[in-house]
């Protein structure tokens, strides 16, 4: 047995802290430290088997793959439980069910991502000032229903001035905690429709990349998710310039399954209407088209931690390509919006469950209201059925909601007369573009109930 090497495992295991007398307990400092180590520890010992899984797929020689529920500690909070230390702050804003959704998507909270909890992203606790008033603000922000108040001024001011303080050293600027307190503010910008600042801070994260270049730092696969994704929810909700997109980190690229050619084909809907449309947004539909049927596969559920990260990766190269595309008017940026929603709720926890898709559906009514008086509609009806229920199912309750309902009435009698007069036939309809059973039928069947009500109290 060699000692040495015994002795380093030992060594990366324990660490002693000086002791000298009983008032060395109170010293906040060394119980933080110790605390700090602890909690490294934990993380180290779950992210060993989790690891194993990212890479193959499968643990050890002769283990099966581990589910993510059979890893995490018991806990509301999944692994975030063990980060908030003794912050009674934290645990007090995480009893709000909104501000477990509120990180997305830089880290997981409410529903953890094997890829995507606090401990994977970030290696290591919130003793970190930046980060920790970030993500303080961040909670903050959505207890409030999306109001700036005190309590956020404050966590706001103390995380930028952590930052701005290394961003004044090389030496310091670049550490995952200060990428991630800048991805956090930033998120809280968009969601506010604050564009310059936005491109402020995804600027400092370009400077950053940048400087990692030169530098041997490892960036982790979370972390790099977390950039590409905010920098892409932030685009669509703030028209801010991207800094990166789906070829820039290897971890995200995606390409076709050259064994499954058949899945990668037009709806007929869209197949009859291909004329219409440029060449790179035939191919993005091909890709949802796919996505889709993966997804409608009987005992397909997206939870093998593989699978997840190709639909992740999948979702990224959709989503980045339909920002990309030109917009040329408003009823085709209509249809690259309806197409990004659609890809959006098909799997990707990170997507259902976020702000995005009252996002987009908001822009998407924008876009519907804009073009109401195209010709284009009257020729094209049953497409526009297809882009009003899908906008108005995963839309928030509220104005938008009412507004996909006011524009399916001023339709019902025109454009829409003889089409359809049930859920079926309108699911008949609606299969002919993107539809899937098991993504959209609930919130399909909800928003039909409510529209079809409403439509007959008005005859």
């Amino acid at each position: 047995m060699d000692i040495n090497h015994e002795r380093g495992n030992l060594g990366q295991d324990f660490q002693f802290i000086s002791i000298q007398n009983p008032e060395d307990l109170k010293d906040r400092g060394k119980r933080r430290l110790a605390r700090s180590h602890a909690v490294k520890q934990a993380l180290q010992s779950q992210r060993r088997p989790r690891d194993d899984v990212l890479r193959n797929g499968t643990g050890a020689p002769g283990q099966t793959l581990v589910p993510w529920s059979a890893l995490a500690p018991p806990s509301a909070y999944g692994p975030f439980e063990t980060l908030m230390g003794d912050s009674p702050r934290l645990r007090a804003l995480l009893s709000h069910s909104a501000a477990r959704q509120a990180a997305e998507p830089v880290f997981s909270v409410a529903d953890p991502v094997v890829f995507q909890d606090f401990g994977s992203v970030f290696r290591t606790d919130l003793d970190d000032p930046a980060l920790l008033s970030a993500v303080k603000l961040t909670f903050a922000f959505a207890v409030t229903g999306g109001n700036v108040d005190q309590e956020c001024l404050d966590h706001q001011t103390q995380a930028m001035s952590a930052i701005r303080e290394r961003m004044s050293s090389p030496e310091t600027a670049l550490s995952l905690p200060t990428l991630g307190a800048i991805l956090l503010l930033a998120g809280v910008e968009a969601r506010l429709g604050m564009r310059w600042q936005v491109q402020l801070h995804m600027g400092a994260i370009r400077q950053l990349l940048e400087l990692g270049q030169s530098k041997t730092v490892y960036l982790t696969d979370g972390i790099k998710r977390a950039i590409f994704w905010q920098d892409l929810n932030s685009s669509v909700m703030t028209g801010s310039d991207r800094i990166v997109d789906h070829t820039t980190f290897a971890e995200l690229q995606w390409k076709r399954d050259p064994f499954a050619p058949n899945l990668f084909v037009l709806a007929p809907g869209f197949e009859r209407i291909a004329h219409l449309f440029d060449e790179d947004y035939i191919e993005v539909l091909k890709d949802i088209h796919a996505l889709q049927c993966i997804m409608d596969l009987s005992g397909y559920s997206c939870q093998n931690p593989v699978e997840m990260l190709r639909v992740d990766n999948q979702q990224a190269s959709i989503g980045s390509r339909l920002v990309n595309s030109p917009k040329l008017s408003t009823h085709i940026e209509a249809c690259y919006l309806a197409a990004y929603l659609s890809a959006c709720m098909l799997c990707c926890k990170v997507w259902r469950h976020s702000v995005m898709p009252s996002y987009v559906s908001l822009n998407l009514l924008g876009m519907l209201r804009q073009s109401s008086g195209d010709p284009f509609w009257d020729d094209h009806p049953d497409l526009l059925v297809w882009i009003l229920h899908i906008g108005g199912s995963f839309s928030s309750q509220g104005t938008v909601r009412d507004g996909y309902k006011a524009l399916l009435q001023e339709n019902h009698g025109s454009r829409f007369m003889g089409m359809y007069g049930s859920l079926e036939e309108l699911v008949q309809i609606l299969s002919l573009f993107v539809w899937s059973e098991k993504a959209y039928r609930a919130q399909v069947e909800e928003f039909w109930t409510e529209t079809h009500l409403g439509i007959e109290t008005t005859q």
